[in-house]
């Protein structure tokens, strides 16, 4: 008997096992983590590159909980695990605007457009600063200086890539020191501000500041006075009695200081424009005040300002009297005149005769003409003390003839007419 090969009866077994399993049930394997990466793999490596929570917390399989043809690709709305609840940023519409749900924390805004509503929905406390004192900044997009979110180098614009700057040296610390981007017109310092960033503006008041601010300029800077600057109506110009207490010095309680100090330059006092000082004055300068009620004459009813325009200068006597002679000179006035109570004179310890002869013309004549010691003294040397005080002979000369010559003739002028001609005899 002849037998059949052996290659039909394979074909005829391979045909009828095949046939049966096309009619049996396909159970596909179980997809893992690792199965994306080796079709997504752009995707996975995106994701990667990121250490957001969406890398740290979940798997591709948590929010993709199906592949086709298996299962229908199904992306998630963002809402379900954002609450809007929780969060006012969760309300936001169109998620995928700013954020890749492969990379969530956003690096870029890209063309993101109109993003203020968005970005306030997070950091309302910004909204409420530009609501509270709104500015140019205030109108603009956040996109227009934040062109990614945080503040890392680049991500967004500094004041300079803007705005001139207020002086060629000043850098981006010194705009900061003055201006709160979100608040650019609030002007508070957070920082400490040098002089010289005033200065940018405020040149020539720095100037005055510096050269002549005295113990202001040698212990103060602007800003320890200056707390803020306008338009904010409080602390911008400070009261003088925070530093300088009515307590303190009795001409502190003096109201209007800055009638007669400029803060600038507080020693350079100009009390020209003013009508009536005469009580600032004298609360530094009591004694004075003491003087002149004592002596009373015609300047201790003038006004101080009159003769002090300027705090530690005065006007010349001669610019107000004329002088006892043509030749006379301010330094000459105060030889016997002392301005607070120029009368009577109270001589100096040295007083040219030849001052004395101004008034006196025929006594200096005589003295001058006078061959005898007399003609060598002084005038004060005998008129001493005070103007008109006239001395008896005796105090110089005691007696010098004998005592009986002395009791008949009592009156020395009886014999010497003129004590200022001696020799003259007349």
């Amino acid at each position: 008997m002849k037998r059949k090969p052996l290659t039909g009866f394979l074909i005829v077994f391979l045909t009828t096992w095949i046939g049966g399993l096309a009619h049996a049930e396909v159970k596909p394997l179980a997809l893992t983590q690792q199965d994306c990466i080796k079709c997504h793999f752009k995707v996975v490596k995106t994701m990667a590159g990121q250490e957001s929570a969406h890398k740290t917390e979940l798997t591709c399989l948590d929010c993709h909980e199906a592949h086709p043809p298996a299962g229908k690709a199904v992306i998630p709305k963002c809402s379900q695990c954002h609450d809007p609840s929780e969060n006012r940023h969760f309300a936001s519409a169109n998620c995928t605007t700013c954020h890749n749900p492969h990379a969530p924390l956003v690096t870029a805004f890209g063309t993101a457009g109109d993003v203020k509503p968005i970005c306030i929905t997070c950091h309302t406390d910004i909204k409420e600063q530009m609501e509270k004192l709104p500015s140019a900044h205030s109108e603009q997009d956040c996109s227009q200086c934040h062109h990614a979110h945080g503040l890392a180098k680049g991500q967004s614009d500094t004041c300079l890539d803007c705005h001139e700057k207020h002086a060629p040296n000043l850098e981006l610390k010194d705009c900061l020191a003055c201006h709160q981007p979100h608040q650019p017109t609030r002007y508070i310092w957070d920082h400490p501000v040098k002089n010289a960033a005033c200065g940018a503006c405020h040149e020539d008041v720095v100037k005055d500041f510096t050269q002549h601010g005295a113990l202001h300029a040698k212990k103060l800077t602007c800003t320890k006075c200056h707390e803020a600057h306008p338009p904010r109506e409080k602390n911008v110009i400070p009261s003088c009695s925070k530093c300088h207490s009515p307590e303190k010095k009795k001409h502190y309680t003096t109201k209007g200081c800055t009638k007669c100090h400029d803060p600038h330059k507080p020693k350079e006092i100009d009390f020209s424009h003013l009508k009536s000082v005469r009580a600032t004055c004298l609360s530094c300068h009591a004694d004075v005040g003491k003087t002149m009620k004592k002596h009373p004459t015609a300047h201790a009813r003038v006004e101080c300002n009159k003769c002090h325009p300027i705090h530690g200068k005065h006007k010349s006597c001669l610019s107000c009297h004329k002088g006892h002679s043509k030749e006379m000179k301010y330094g000459d006035c105060l030889k016997c005149h002392i301005p607070h109570y120029p009368m009577p004179p109270a001589f100096a310890k040295k007083v040219p005769s030849r001052l004395c002869g101004s008034c006196h013309g025929g006594e200096y004549k005589g003295q001058v003409a006078d061959k005898s010691k007399h003609a060598r003294l002084q005038c004060i040397y005998c008129h001493s003390r005070k103007h008109k005080v006239v001395p008896k002979c005796r105090t110089c000369h005691g007696q010098p003839h004998d005592a009986p010559l002395h009791r008949h003739f009592p009156d020395c002028h009886k014999c010497h007419k003129n004590p200022h001609n001696l020799a003259g005899g007349k």
